[in-house]
């Protein structure tokens, strides 16, 4: 049963009625991620949205805390004091393996470079395109959404090598899958190491300078995880050598990215300001389709909630995974 409940999200008039009716007993406060009060806070017994942390010491009723993200940085601690924690995974199976896509088509059909002849009116070609056809992909972090990105690239041609924490469960279009010990002997095979790993003490630096030299000559990197996942130093000093031959970004080492960082400047990188997955926790805006695929998503552990069945998104708080993706 749901009491009090305070959503922290930017539903539409439609979702909130929709969820108005699957709890028509409960009080339920639609907020912002800065616009709920202590009282709010203090009485809710379920939260849905990426509350600030250090608020959850106010929240003194709360049984449930459902994470509108997948990654749940930050939030173990407090779910060790006895709350259940539960994750958006399963909400960006489409919108990050397609904005992945998007920053690799970029780089290999060289846009950024025609986009600034264009604004300079000038017809030439820049080089030679490359694809994504024949290549090999690898993917660290082959979860729902690294599996996502594989399930595309193998459909446009690549061999697909993914790595993930328990290394199993192979599904038909990833070609190989490995554990995370396997990653050194990976590298130097792939044309394209992507990334969307979680945020965990293990994954901090994992590309580090060291990797990046065993990437193969040539390769590109993407990450649409986190952004302390990579070495930024070590990757600028790879395209400016010319080791590596792009790269793009999603998420960086420091959210913004200062004004005079080094990494604006760095010859074939591509850097998007963490929008791939389609909503911003701190302006509280969404897209309608991500809007629709977090709803859903909570709507399917509410479901288990209320029937008293273990929720499907429940987080391991060994591992900061979701249990069944551990």
């Amino acid at each position: 049963m749901v009491k009090n409940m305070l959503v922290i999200f930017p539903f539409s008039d439609e979702n909130k009625a929709r969820l108005r009716a699957a709890l028509p007993e409960a009080e339920i406060v639609f907020t912002t991620h800065d616009g709920y009060t202590d009282d709010e806070l203090g009485r809710a017994d379920v939260i849905l949205g990426n509350i600030d942390v250090a608020a959850l010491s106010k929240a003194a009723n709360l049984k449930w805390l459902h994470l509108c993200s997948a990654g749940t940085d930050g939030y173990i601690p407090a779910a060790e004091k006895g709350i259940m924690l539960t994750n958006g995974t399963g909400a960006y199976d489409v919108v990050l393996p397609e904005h992945m896509l998007a920053l690799l088509f970029s780089l290999n059909m060289l846009l950024p470079g025609y986009r600034e002849d264009q604004k300079a009116h000038i017809w030439k070609r820049l080089g030679w395109s490359e694809y994504i056809y024949g290549s090999t992909c690898l993917m660290l972090g082959a979860g729902n959404i690294g599996l996502g990105f594989l399930r595309r690239v193998k459909a446009l041609g690549a061999y697909t090598i993914g790595v993930r924490r328990s290394g199993a469960s192979r599904p038909d279009y990833v070609d190989e899958m490995y554990g995370m010990d396997a990653i050194d002997s990976l590298l130097p095979r792939a044309d394209y190491v992507v990334m969307a790993l979680p945020g965990t003490p293990e994954t901090v630096n994992i590309m580090d300078a060291r990797r990046i030299a065993l990437m193969k000559p040539g390769a590109k990197l993407i990450n649409c995880g986190r952004g302390n996942a990579v070495d930024a130093e070590a990757l600028a000093a790879a395209l400016r050598d010319g080791h590596l031959s792009g790269a793009g970004l999603d998420v960086t080492y420091k959210e913004p990215l200062p004004e005079d960082s080094f990494l604006w400047d760095v010859p074939n990188l591509i850097i998007t300001p963490h929008v791939a997955g389609s909503w911003n926790v701190f302006n509280d805006t969404t897209s309608p389709f991500m809007e629709k695929t977090v709803f859903d998503v909570f709507a399917a552990n509410l479901e288990d909630y209320l029937a008293g069945r273990p929720l499907r998104n429940r987080v391991d708080l060994k591992t900061g995974y979701r249990e069944t993706q551990k």
